[in-house]
């Protein structure tokens, strides 16, 4: 889980329209809040991730449902408003069901960042405050047959290719050619892109990232090498800022 950023609400959604959307789901029920307008922004604030836990939303396999953050039973008059909804995976959602957030508060990562409120460990999150340990549990973020597994898996592949990337600096040091250059800096950038906001698990893959020494040493040997470019400092800090320890 990251921090998210609300977008606008879509053009569709007037304050005319928010008022007749939910007049006609209190006395229809309807799926009000299931238009194409509504999905694909909220899918664009979140990089077409679940909001919850980062698996991807536009994967022919996977889509997105409407997450109403104040249940929409519950809270009838919240069914579209444009600050309770969320782009959720089915698991999640289903997950989460109708839990009253008001009686018991969980994340909402478009208004708290969950590195207040949750760090990483052995690929299960663990709690830093009440609200962390509520969203653990509401939202079942540590379902090892599927969520934990997903993140073992990620992490993998990033220590896999922090070693490749030791082994590229290593061919370099002893070649000094530009080709052995440009491979390890390609290496280090699709690392690091794979530790950003729009990738899958980005929270996951920085969390790994920034607490191997391997890493940590690599980026020291680039920097005295003079070969620590603005780019990959830039996606460096970016991917810092996602670090869940």
């Amino acid at each position: 889980m990251i921090k998210l950023r609300r977008l606008p609400p879509p053009a569709y959604l007037t304050a005319a329209r928010v008022d007749e959307l939910t007049e006609e789901f209190k006395s229809k029920s309807s799926r009000v809040w299931n238009h194409d307008a509504i999905k694909k922004q909220l899918l664009d604030s979140s990089n077409s991730k679940c909001a919850y836990c980062e698996s991807r939303l536009d994967e022919e396999s996977k889509y997105m449902e409407v997450e109403h953050f104040e249940d929409k039973d519950t809270y009838p008059e919240n069914v579209v408003r444009w600050e309770n909804l969320l782009p959720s995976c089915k698991r999640c959602n289903g997950a989460k069901g109708t839990h009253d957030v008001r009686a018991e508060p969980i994340v909402n990562p478009y208004v708290e960042d969950p590195s207040a409120h949750l760090y990483l460990k052995a690929f299960r999150f663990r709690p830093r405050s009440p609200l962390g340990r509520s969203t653990i549990g509401v939202v079942d973020l540590n379902n090892s047959a599927r969520i934990v597994l997903r993140r073992f898996e990620v992490g993998e592949a990033v220590i896999a290719a922090i070693a490749v990337a030791s082994d590229r600096y290593e061919q370099w040091r002893t070649s000094g050619s530009t080709r052995s250059k440009n491979i390890l800096v390609g290496c280090l950038e699709a690392l690091l892109l794979e530790c950003q906001p729009p990738s899958e698990y980005a929270a996951t893959a920085a969390t790994v990232l920034h607490d191997d020494d391997d890493y940590e040493d690599l980026v020291g040997r680039m920097q005295s090498s003079g070969m620590w470019s603005d780019e990959l400092a830039a996606l460096h800090a970016s991917s810092r800022a996602l670090v869940l320890l």
